[in-house]
């Protein structure tokens, strides 16, 4: 485990783009590791220096000047979509020399939704290499004031030819507000918003780093290590992982090959890059647990972090005795929680929050409680405030359970608007009943519904090869034990289950995270079918 400051670094009000252009400077300062072959992961991995990555961002800067519309307005907006790999981090730090405005939408928001994001951020760029051609013109048939782009293959970007230099010129007190990059919200439980993220915003890590009075936090895990993470960089957290932690800690990033990770992939990531810790997506977690080889690489790391939702426990239980594992929880809006890590392989689950959070868990109906942000000056991270700088309160609609007997110690179960409410006005808190269907080794994932109707319904989305008839019955006793802990007029029955079609599984979030809404959504007329 690291300790702060690290040797040399004096942390804080510093931007990340004016650290990577001092960290080229240094000889052979590594940045990434990616695959030798991305095909055939058995031949390695080979890391990238801070100065290739300067560089490729310098021909970047090269390129987006002679390609993006001239404009008298400061920060013009591009949008930038293409395959998983490191061209997302070029990129955004060629935007930020140029003084630019990236976007990354995700391929999984439609494409009204996207065009809702562009005209918020008045942007009338979409760059796209010649893969991504179909895929965007589809999105851009009813905006034809959105210009197209085309971007060049990442080899014109990691060319060996020294660039023409862009440095990144502003001082901390003149850019810390400028913004930077657009990501949006995930849209689990609606449209996904736009949110700006500053350069200061982006420097939280390294504020963290600087505080005197800092508790135990992940960025002490992250430090000097090389670390894999499973969320790629047009996500809030794969940026965060894969750019800004490497540039301010010193850690190496892992980045994968740009298909989707599989249990198999994501193995051998881990055995071939000598990685000593990962961020991983509790679906991926509970898939890698299932094979032999794959638990025991897991186990073979330092530290393990679970984000995007919360990771089951049966899971989580195979893994806490022999590594550390923890939660990395927090929203695009809010950025990463500063919580307080405790190692402990029983209550691996709970957290506490640090003074620095200006986190308030607030009494909520069933024994929950909201966790609600409040502005205090006293407070050194909070950027949630300047996402939305008028607000002196914040309630992000995130429930969480106390410990029952450690005080303190939180555990978060779900979001206020997993609440279903039903037809005679009373209601179920989704979030806390799925897991235990979950817990059945044939059920993959679990969703509560009937919004509006008589009772709740249970849709299941099953692991493969599965007989549905068979685990009916054997739900019977899940639904039991469901039904004691609730009210008579919002208990479940047999008879109210749903399973999932082949060609309509549960829809799922950048994140692995389910999309609660649209997926229930899609299965109305089942639902409707039902009563």
């Amino acid at each position: 485990m690291a300790t702060f400051p690290l040797p040399g670094v004096k942390h804080g009000r510093r931007i990340a783009v004016s650290v990577i252009e001092q960290r080229a400077q240094e000889p052979d300062s590594p940045w990434a590791s990616v695959p030798i072959d991305n095909n055939d992961l058995s031949k390695g991995f080979k890391d990238l220096s801070y100065y290739q990555l300067n560089n490729a961002a310098n021909h970047a800067a090269r390129w987006l000047s002679q390609h993006l519309p001239a404009t008298s307005e400061p920060f013009q907006c591009f949008a930038y979509a293409g395959p998983k790999d490191i061209r997302f981090p070029i990129l955004e730090i060629a935007a930020a020399k140029l003084q630019k405005v990236i976007v990354v939408p995700s391929p999984l928001t439609t494409a009204e939704a996207q065009l809702h994001i562009f005209e918020k951020k008045k942007c009338t760029v979409y760059l796209r290499p010649a893969c991504m051609a179909d895929a965007v013109d589809a999105i851009l048939r009813t905006a034809p004031h959105i210009t197209a782009i085309e971007v060049p293959e990442l080899d014109a970007f990691m060319q060996e030819a020294e660039a023409f230099p862009y440095v990144y010129e502003k001082s901390w007190d003149d850019g810390k507000d400028d913004p930077w990059i657009v990501f949006h919200t995930s849209g689990t439980t609606g449209h996904p918003k736009a949110i700006t993220y500053t350069h200061s915003m982006l420097a939280t890590i390294d504020t963290a780093a600087s505080l005197p009075d800092l508790e135990y936090w992940h960025i002490h895990q992250y430090a000097q290590r090389r670390w894999y993470t499973a969320f790629p960089s047009l996500h809030c957290l794969g940026t965060i992982m894969n750019l800004i932690i490497p540039t301010y800690l010193h850690t190496i990033a892992i980045i994968g090959p740009p298909s989707l990770p599989t249990r198999e992939t994501t193995t051998q990531i881990l055995q071939s890059s000598n990685a000593t810790g990962a961020t991983l997506t509790p679906s991926g977690l509970n898939d890698l647990v299932t094979s032999p080889d794959s638990l025991q690489t897991l186990r073979n790391l330092t530290y393990i972090q679970n984000a995007g939702a919360p990771l089951p426990k049966a899971t989580g239980d195979q893994l806490s005795p022999y590594t550390t594992l923890a939660s990395c929880i927090g929203s695009t809006e809010s950025g990463l929680y500063c919580t307080a890590l405790r190692p402990d392989s029983t209550d691996w689950s709970y957290i506490s929050f640090q003074s620095h959070a200006g986190a308030h868990l607030e009494p909520r109906p069933d024994n929950l409680h909201e966790l609600v942000f409040i502005r205090d000056p006293a407070c050194a991270l909070q950027p949630i405030f300047s996402v939305y700088p008028n607000l002196t309160r914040f309630e992000t609609n995130d429930l969480w359970t106390e410990h029952p007997t450690r005080k303190g110690l939180w555990k978060i179960v779900g979001r206020a608007d997993d609440y279903v409410y039903l037809a005679h006005a009373d209601g179920i808190h989704a979030s806390s009943i799925e897991p235990d269907f979950e817990a059945h080794p044939a059920v993959k994932a679990a969703l509560i519904g009937g919004h509006g109707r008589p009772a709740p319904v249970l849709l299941l989305e099953l692991r493969p090869n599965q007989d549905e008839s068979a685990i009916r019955a054997e739900l019977a006793p899940y639904i039991e034990t469901v039904n004691k802990r609730v009210s008579d007029c919002v208990a479940l029955s047999n008879d109210r289950i749903l399973f999932t079609k082949k060609d309509k599984p549960f829809i799922r979030t950048i994140k692995g995270s389910i999309s609660r809404l649209v997926t229930l959504r899609s299965y109305e007329e089942e639902i409707d079918q039902l009563f």
